[in-house]
């Protein structure tokens, strides 16, 4: 489950780095290649809908990957689909309101999508959001920025996103999500700050908390060599 303004063409480097298994991708309503919804979702419809993926797919379990914004749709589908899952692993993600916020700058950056259609504008914000490697290589944000140009979201299916994880809020429930559960959070992170990956392991009953040292908010892309490992270990088999 891809984040803010993702598609499943973003997986690549991570796929590469998570050895031979199934893997679905589904992009968010809105986003990638799915249809803008007539009106914003919330996080639980939205983890409705991959839910019903599934089933046209005929798959009745799985493990779930969710990434920033995707984490809080993967903890939905936890929550109102346990039977379906069999681990979670929750990257770069938070538990809802309330939450330790992003850095100011990173604040203002995530407002605006002109980053996807601007690579001036893109080179500006993308270290900013990104922290760890995408702001130290040039290489490597050189590659951020294809990609994000070859396949940005709408800007009305980017609002709706946004919307929706406003109200949203896992803490009520938090503690009854029974699958075992892998956080990985970089220090480095400017958006989602180490706080939040934190409470989430604690909250979590059966969670294990991974701080990846100098990683940032796009880990899953630029280090997929480091992070891959770490999840196709604790997936196992």
């Amino acid at each position: 489950m891809h984040g803010l303004g993702g598609s499943m063409d973003s997986w690549g480097p991570l796929l590469d780095a998570i050895g031979d298994r199934d893997v679905i991708m589904i992009d968010t309503p809105g986003m990638g290649r799915s249809e803008v919804p007539r009106r914003p979702m919330s996080i639980g419809a939205i983890a409705d809908t991959f839910a019903a993926a599934l089933s046209e797919l005929d798959v009745d379990r799985v493990d779930v990957l969710g990434y920033s914004h995707g984490g809080t749709v993967a903890q939905e589908f936890a929550h109102r689909h346990p039977g379906r899952l069999r681990r979670m692993v929750l990257v770069a993600t938070v538990a809802g309101v309330p939450w330790l916020p992003p850095r100011f700058t990173a604040q203002r950056a995530l407002l605006s999508t002109r980053r996807y259609h601007s690579k001036a504008v893109a080179a500006r914000d993308i270290p900013i959001l990104a922290g760890g490697r995408t702001a130290r290589d040039a290489e490597v944000l050189d590659a951020i920025l294809a990609d994000r140009q070859a396949h940005p979201p709408s800007k009305t299916g980017y609002r709706y996103l946004q919307i929706a994880v406003m109200p949203w809020s896992s803490h009520p429930w938090l503690h009854r999500i029974q699958c075992r559960t892998l956080v990985l959070q970089g220090d480095d992170d400017p958006v989602v700050r180490v706080a939040n990956g934190r409470l989430l392991a604690a909250r979590i009953r059966n969670a294990r908390l991974e701080i990846v040292g100098g990683a940032g908010h796009m880990m899953l892309f630029d280090e997929p060599d480091r992070v891959g490992p770490l999840i196709a270990e604790f997936l196992g088999d």
